[in-house]
C-alpha cells in the first residue's frame, strides 16, 4: 500500500523530522511505499517562500492518492496533522496510530500484477480527464446535468453489450414502477461501481485480473 506519514513538524523541527522518518523507515521495511512529507520538504522553510497553506494543500493532494495514514505520536498537538487526519476520515482512508501499522493487503500480496495495473489505469483515467476537460470544459456536463451523464453512461453500456454480443429486449418492464429512492445502494456508489468495473474490464482484457 501507499502510506502517508502524518505528524507534527513545527517546534523541535529536527526531532519531529527524525520521528516521522523513523516511522517511514519501519513502513518501508514492512513492504509499503511511503510518503513522508517531513523528509520530503525538510527545512524548506529556511530556503523557500512557501506558505503553510500551500504545504497543507499539497499534503492533502498526496493523501487523496494514498491507501492509509499512519499518525506519529504527538500528532494531536499539530494543526496540520489534525486537518490531515480529518481529511483522511472524510475520504474513508484507513488511519493507523503508530506503533500500530497496516499489514500488507491480502489482495496486493496475492495479485500484485492486478494491483499494479489497477493503479496505473486509475492514473491514466485521471490524466485523460485533465486533457479532455481542458478541451470540452466543464460545460460539457453542466449543460445537460445528470440526464446527459446517464445518457453517456447508457450509450457506453449499450455499446459494450453490442460489441460483446449481449442481447436484450428491455431493461425496464412495462408496469414496473421505479423506486423513488435507492433502497440498497446510493446513486453515487453506482457511479463509483461503474468506474471500477470499467477498470476491471480493461484489466481482464490485459490478462492482469487475478494475477
Amino acid at each position: 500500500m501507499l502510506i502517508y506519514v502524518a505528524g507534527k513538524y513545527t517546534g523541535d523541527v529536527d526531532s519531529n523530522i527524525e520521528a516521522a522518518s523513523r516511522v517511514a523507515g519501519i513502513l518501508w521495511e514492512a513492504g509499503h511505499a511511503v510518503i513522508c512529507p517531513h523528509a520530503n520538504t525538510a527545512h524548506f522553510e529556511k530556503k523557500w517562500d512557501v506558505s503553510w497553506e500551500q504545504y497543507l494543500e499539497g499534503d492533502l493532494n498526496m493523501i487523496s492518492r494514498c491507501d492509509a495514514l499512519v499518525m506519529v505520536p504527538g500528532w494531536k498537538t499539530s494543526r496540520g496533522a489534525n486537518l490531515e487526519h480529518a481529511y483522511a476520515e472524510q475520504l474513508g482512508i484507513p488511519i493507523f496510530y503508530y506503533p500500530d501499522i497496516p499489514a500488507l493487503h491480502k489482495t496486493e500480496t496475492t495479485s500484485p500484477e492486478q494491483c499494479k495495473a489497477f493503479r496505473e489505469i486509475v492514473g491514466q483515467m485521471y490524466r485523460t480527464h485533465l486533457r479532455k476537460n481542458a478541451d470540452y470544459s466543464p460545460a460539457n456536463i453542466l449543460a445537460t446535468g445528470e440526464v446527459g451523464l446517464v445518457t453517456r453512461l447508457w450509450d457506453k453500456t449499450a455499446r459494450l453489450m453490442s460489441l460483446t454480443g449481449i442481447k436484450f429486449k428491455s431493461l425496464i418492464h412495462e408496469g414496473v414502477a421505479l423506486p423513488e429512492k435507492p433502497q440498497n445502494e446510493a446513486i453515487d456508489d453506482t457511479y463509483m461501481d461503474l468506474a471500477v468495473y470499467a477498470i476491471i474490464g480493461v484489466l481482464l482484457r490485459k490478462d492482469k485480473w487475478g494475477k
